[in-house]
């Protein structure tokens, strides 16, 4: 009797998401190239806020432009981050993050450069509107981009490092500003200043065509192929697109970041960036105006500056190691906490020692904050949906941002001096620390 074999079936081959592979494959060379290429544009977004607040005396100068307009000028970038956050943020998780990575920074240049051809301030806050749109773009992309290239072992530290080209965008504004606006001067020195800003942006667009689609958005769109291959790009290991697994979604929809799942999460960190954002624009928007007023101490404000911009690094250097140590929660919730305290002793100084103390730490706990925040928000929200929960805070943040120097502004209008404006700025960070409490830890949990 023949024995019929029973024929041999090859086992499937086992299951792996996108994290799985990220965790595997650990960080590479290839990390190390998006990091640097993602930190070179964000030393542009904070170059932008300070050289603001140094060419709007010279346009008031040159133009004789009201307070008013001159507010509206320093505000205009801001207003345009509100409206390119919203807008990308969602479109990125339409159409993928790649396109808007790159041509966001492309955007910013360009407008930054033809801000030199300005003609008067309505002209020129046109096109710090116009650059604006990109950078809320290069805000809620870049971090979401970075996010989904990096292992989450890796994540959190190193998306706080990314704001490590923070301070160095605001000493590479004091010094160009020194250059352009003190030695060169006249009335062509700030337009020489755009385009020095401009130059490098451009360099940066380039440097961003070598960077791939994210592999999560790839992966949750069907595109397995094309995710294997970006994962091979990353971990240098192979990788087989048949064993790629994608968990299936529903659609994603802005109204998810209210449903009774996400509600919660969407309240609680629209409330810590809308803090982080007041406090911030309103403090450093204002801050050369803060330092000239203050006649008890003779220290040069160049220096002063340039102590506040050094403090934010070992701000980002502690909060690196704390995000991971102790989790991303009680880092921010403590960052807020003690920035606040740092602001209140700096609004009461009533001497050089402690006044110059008081604004080093405020500088390093409030940029520190910001720093948490990044890795904190990322983790909150699915690939489906992060870049528009980007959009979301980076909106309502903006528009706090906005009203900031505004009501900084109006209380020394109503007070005579800047105390109750930096007591205002103590209060909205203690704020924030409180909101932090409601907050949910998310060390160590997998990007869905």
């Amino acid at each position: 009797m023949a024995v019929v074999e029973a024929p041999v079936t090859q086992a499937p081959p086992s299951r792996v998401d996108v994290e799985d592979v990220l965790r595997a494959g650990g960080f590479t060379r290839f990390h190390r190239r998006a990091v640097a290429v993602t930190g070179f544009a964000w030393t542009f977004v904070a170059m932008e806020i300070l050289l603001v607040g140094f060419t709007v005396p010279v346009f008031t100068a040159i133009w004789g432009i009201s307070g008013s307009l001159a507010g509206w000028i320093a505000a205009s970038a801001l207003a345009g981050s509100l409206v390119g956050s919203v807008i990308f943020g969602r479109l990125a998780d339409r159409i993928g993050r790649r396109r808007i990575f790159v041509n966001a920074i492309l955007w910013y240049a360009s407008f930054t450069a033809l801000t030199a051809l300005a003609w008067g301030p309505w002209s020129v806050s046109a096109f710090r509107f116009l650059a604006g749109i990109g950078l809320g773009a290069l805000l809620v992309v870049d971090p979401s981009m970075l996010s989904e290239y990096l292992p989450p072992q890796n994540r959190g530290r190193f998306l706080v490092f990314l704001d490590f080209f923070w301070p160095v965008g605001l000493l590479l504004a004091t010094g160009l500003s020194w250059v352009f606006l003190d030695q060169i001067g006249g009335d062509s020195g700030w337009r020489y200043l755009f385009l020095a800003a401009s130059f490098p942006a451009f360099l940066a667009f380039l440097a961003r065509l070598n960077l791939p689609e994210s592999p999560y958005w790839l992966a949750r769109k069907g595109r397995t192929k094309e995710a294997a291959g970006v994962l091979e790009e990353i971990t240098g290991r192979p990788v087989s697109a048949d064993s790629l697994g994608v968990s299936e979604e529903p659609r994603a929809s802005v109204r998810e970041l209210v449903s009774e799942k996400l509600r919660g999460r969407s309240a609680v960190i629209v409330l810590v960036w809308i803090a982080l954002n007041i406090s911030y624009y309103g403090l450093f928007l204002w801050l050369p105006f803060v330092l000239q007023d203050e006649k008890d101490f003779t220290i040069n404000v160049y220096l002063l500056l340039a102590l506040s911009a050094l403090s934010q690094f070992p701000g980002y250097a502690a909060s690196i190691w704390l995000v991971e140590r102790i989790g991303r929660k009680p880092t921010l919730t403590l960052f807020l906490a003690l920035g606040g305290v740092s602001a209140l002793t700096f609004a009461l100084a009533d001497t050089q020692a402690v006044f110059v103390a008081s604004l080093f730490f405020v500088g390093f706990f409030n940029l520190g904050a910001w720093g948490a925040v990044y890795p904190y928000t990322a983790e909150l929200f699915p690939t489906r949906v992060r870049s528009t929960a980007f959009g979301m805070v980076e909106g309502f943040g903006k528009g706090a941002a906005i009203g900031g120097p505004y009501l900084f502004g109006a209380l020394i209008d109503w007070s005579g001096n800047t105390t109750w404006s930096l007591i205002f700025i103590a209060l909205v960070m203690v704020a924030g620390a409180t909101a932090m409490l409601f907050g949910r830890e998310t060390r160590g949990s997998k990007l869905a």
